[in-house]
């Protein structure tokens, strides 16, 4: 079985997946396989030929946090880079689900956004309210102007919620976002 993953960011996909590989499920993080991505020289040098040496960190690594500046910041930037990685981080998804014999969860933020649902046996969704996003987005150090921004460059929760198979709620403990994956297992894998 190979599951499609996603919900808004500050939604808690990260942990459901996590949850889903305690069951065997291999986790496949589309996110991680971006940041691959940008760290190659291809990619590298892309970027540069763009934006120049500023979008580089002193390491000489593309500056993650400059680069998401950029981009949330002018859509048109934000097209260009989904052009230079989305191929390369499709393609290495579909190498990380090769093997038929092992069952997946695949954690895309933006595969409706990207058209990205073919290919999954089942796409879960998880939400949460708006108050427990920000919550946690402020956790990870962003402020609420940024978490806006960033909530509002997604398709909307309810959208992702309709176009979704099944829904995960996650404003409850990790306990209780487990017994959910648990019993959602239960139903799925019939």
């Amino acid at each position: 079985m190979v599951i499609g993953l996603t919900g808004g960011i500050g939604c808690g996909k990260s942990a459901a997946a996590a949850l889903f590989a305690e069951h065997g499920y291999v986790h496949v993080d589309a996110d991680l396989l971006a940041r691959q991505v940008l760290t190659s020289a291809a990619c590298r040098s892309q970027l540069v030929a763009r934006w120049g040496s500023d979008c580089l960190g002193p390491d000489g690594s593309p500056s993650r946090s400059w680069i998401a500046s950029k981009v949330f910041s002018e859509p048109a930037e934000l097209v260009f880079l989904e052009s230079v990685t989305h191929p390369e981080v499709a393609r290495l998804r579909k190498l990380a689900t090769a093997d038929t014999s092992r069952s997946y969860v695949v954690e895309i933020p933006l595969l409706f956004e990207k058209n990205l649902e073919e290919g999954f046996d089942v796409v879960i969704c998880v939400a949460c309210s708006e108050d427990v996003r920000l919550q946690r987005l402020a956790g990870r150090g962003m402020n609420s102007l940024e978490a806006k921004k960033r909530i509002s460059s997604q398709l909307t929760l309810a959208e992702k919620v309709k176009k979704s198979n099944f829904v995960l709620w996650n404003d409850g403990t990790l306990e209780f976002l487990k017994a959910e994956v648990t019993k959602l297992l239960r139903q799925i894998t019939v």
